[in-house]
């Protein structure tokens, strides 16, 4: 025989014992009643994590002062907490009835003893009687023992969450699934956790009463610093089961950097569009995320390549600014790149001279330059066939023949 069938046992045996003696001693009307039933007549069955009504009739053979009640349940493997009220005094030949409300234990064996204990105590002495009662699963029960993750995390870290489950109910949770939700983040991820039986059997390991299952989350890298409510939900076909906890998303060190305007100024014409570039840098050991945008005004109309921009650790990407004037004049404007909670913003100036159609610079654009040396060359090639002609053309003079004379 066992340890477990040997104290399954003598459990049973001293609740025998209790019951022969309360019957005895029913002639002085004290008495018990377990969910309205009477635990003596009948099998009274109590459902694991339930809260039953126990009520005691106490037919006071003495005087008792100070008077405490109290009612637990003890098992093989569950025990609940004590119940206890103070009732004040006892007298003599009276009758009381106490009322007591016993939330029973939720992980209850259905094949172990119970006993249901009740007590009377006071100065001058006490009572007790023990019932046998019968315990009984919830048809569908699933209960979350454990959610672990850690607490603070950054912006754009990838969270692991730790979920625990175990089977309490009297049938099998087929299909178990886990969904795990951060409202305030928008995000919602659901894993799937397979069969869960409601014992252990040891002969086949892959019936066990519990599962472990994670769930990796990402929060966003753009996350606002602050607490967030998760919402952790264990459920089957038939039943489910939530647990709330709460996250603190604390700021990303690691998208520091910088943004750097390149160039600063330049000086245009109207009706022509300047280019000038911003530079993030991400001097981090993770990814950045910059949302880029231009300030706007009456005269000038600023537009960005990349409203968002991916940059990865220790790299920089170059976003290009777009920039058109609707009047002459100086004017300023600015960029600005946000990524988590840190904003940084580049400041710029744009010139605008000329009139519209004219190019930006000195006020002929390349290609009415190159027409102008083109024109240059040209008539100095001329020029030098002109003279090249003449110059092959040109006859040679006779030359004098002078004679010697002599003397």
């Amino acid at each position: 025989m066992n340890k477990k069938a040997i104290l399954a046992f003598l459990v049973l045996a001293l609740t025998v014992i209790a019951t022969i003696s309360s019957v005895s001693a029913a002639g002085n009307g004290t008495y018990v009643r377990i969910n309205s039933m009477d635990p003596i007549k009948y099998h009274v069955s109590v459902e694991a994590g339930k809260t039953i009504p126990v009520a005691l009739y106490y037919v006071a053979d003495k005087n008792l002062t100070r008077v405490t009640v109290s009612t637990w349940i003890r098992g093989e493997n569950s025990d609940s907490d004590t119940v206890e009220v103070a009732y004040g005094d006892f007298i003599s030949g009276s009758t009381y009835r106490i009322g007591l409300n016993l939330k029973m234990p939720t992980n209850i064996d259905p094949t172990e003893t119970l006993v249901l204990i009740v007590r009377v105590e006071g100065d001058e002495g006490s009572w007790q009687e023990s019932y046998r009662v019968y315990a009984q699963r919830v048809t569908d029960n699933l209960d979350i023992l454990l959610v672990d993750m850690d607490s603070p995390v950054k912006a754009g870290a990838n969270v692991p969450i730790t979920i625990v489950l175990k089977n309490r109910g009297l049938h099998e949770s087929e299909d178990t699934m886990v969904n795990v939700e951060i409202p305030g983040l928008g995000i919602s991820k659901t894993v799937y956790l397979n069969d869960i039986t409601p014992t252990d059997d040891c002969s086949d390991c892959d019936k066990l009463d519990s599962a472990k299952g994670i769930v990796y989350v990402t929060i966003p890298s753009n996350a606002n610093v602050g607490n967030y409510d998760i919402t952790v939900k264990a459920y089957n076909d038939y039943t489910k089961q939530v647990v709330k906890k709460t996250i603190k998303v604390v700021s990303a060190t690691v998208t520091s950097g910088q943004v750097i305007p390149s160039p600063t100024s330049r000086t245009f014409n109207l009706g022509q569009e300047a280019v000038y570039d911003l530079i993030l840098v991400n001097t981090g050991s993770n990814i950045a995320i910059y949302n880029v945008a231009a300030t706007q005004s009456d005269a000038l109309t600023v537009t960005v390549s990349d409203p968002v921009a991916v940059v990865p650790a220790g790299s920089s990407k170059v976003v290009k600014v777009y920039v058109k004037a609707s009047r002459e004049g100086t004017h300023t404007f600015s960029v600005t790149a946000i990524s988590g909670n840190k904003v940084q913003t580049a400041a710029y100036t744009a010139t605008v001279e000329g009139k519209s159609g004219r190019s930006i610079s000195t006020g002929f654009t390349g290609s009415n330059n190159v027409v102008v040396l083109t024109i240059a060359l040209a008539i100095i090639f001329v020029v030098l066939v002109v003279v090249l002609i003449v110059l092959l053309t040109r006859k040679p003079e006779k030359s004098e023949e002078f004679g010697e004379s002599y003397y």
